[in-house]
């Protein structure tokens, strides 16, 4: 099979979809104008920034974590902020497993029934409850929770702290 060219016209010199210069998963640059922030946005950013960093210095990682989460998502890689998230969670982490003693422990029901139902308990620690069955460890419960592991620690160290609780 033959292909003509009729003046000069050459249809497999045309590029198609796949010769193009840019691949399709790479998406166009942005415009300079979308990387700058707004003076007014910039000065609220870094006096928010400030606060966050006072909060970390005070040792107050869960409102440090909150603001450096909340500025992280008008500046996903905002230095700071990614640094002090990454401090918060980890001294958090580190306070929780020291409330609760070990990882190794056996969390054990310390509330009956009508104890439970008096409870103000929300949907994450109703459903952690609902895992404490006398034999998991807190390890387990942490890993096979489903939910994020600081948020897991987080709620069993406050059961724990109510009495909810307790541990082997």
């Amino acid at each position: 099979m033959t292909t003509t060219t009729t003046r000069g016209h050459d249809p497999q010199s045309e590029p198609g979809p796949s010769s193009s210069p840019q691949s399709r998963s790479t998406p166009p640059p942005l415009p300079q104008s979308a990387s700058r922030l707004a003076p007014a946005r910039a000065a609220a950013d870094a006096a928010f920034a400030e606060r966050m960093l006072e909060r970390l210095a005070a040792s107050d990682y869960a409102a440090a974590l909150m603001a450096a989460e909340a500025l992280l998502v008008h500046q996903p890689m905002h230095a700071d902020a990614l640094d002090c998230a990454q401090m918060a969670r980890s001294e958090l982490r580190k306070l929780y497993v020291a409330r609760l003693g070990s990882l190794d422990r056996v969390a054990h029901l310390k509330v009956g029934p009508q104890g439970l139902l008096a409870l103000p308990l929300d949907f994450g620690a109703g459903f952690l409850l609902s895992r404490v069955d006398g034999r998991s460890t807190l390890g387990e419960i942490v890993e096979h929770s489903g939910l994020p592991p600081l948020e897991t620690l987080r709620i069993l160290s406050e059961l724990y702290l109510q009495r909810v609780i307790s541990l082997d």
